[in-house]
């Protein structure tokens, strides 16, 4: 990103829409820190890290997971798993490492 100084050709422009109550909010946003609209506009859409919006398949996906998570734990609690237990604390392992890696995309 170009710093400030720098002249930068901005020939686009979007609309945004706003209720009363969140305009205000970003009235006083700007008034704290002596913004106009357009720099704490980018600054927050452009400095921020965008969470994505949980779907239903999202959800369900997450659930499945869950049900096997429950299934893996129950034929460690059962001891009746023919695979050794620290193959399968290793799939745990995986699994959890793999579900961190999704939340810090989200």
């Amino acid at each position: 990103m170009k710093n400030d100084t720098e002249k930068i050709s901005r020939n686009i422009r979007k609309t945004l829409r706003f209720s009363n109550d969140e305009f205000s909010q970003i009235e006083e946003k700007l008034s704290e820190h002596n913004f106009t609209f357009s720099e704490f506009a980018r600054s927050a859409i452009l400095n921020k890290k965008i969470h994505t919006k949980l779907t239903t398949d999202m959800i369900f996906q997450t659930q499945k997971i869950g049900i096997n998570l429950n299934q893996i734990a129950k034929a460690l609690n059962s001891k009746k798993s023919d695979i050794p237990n620290s193959e399968i604390l290793k799939a745990l392992v995986k699994i959890q490492n793999q579900i961190q890696e999704l939340k810090n995309d989200t």
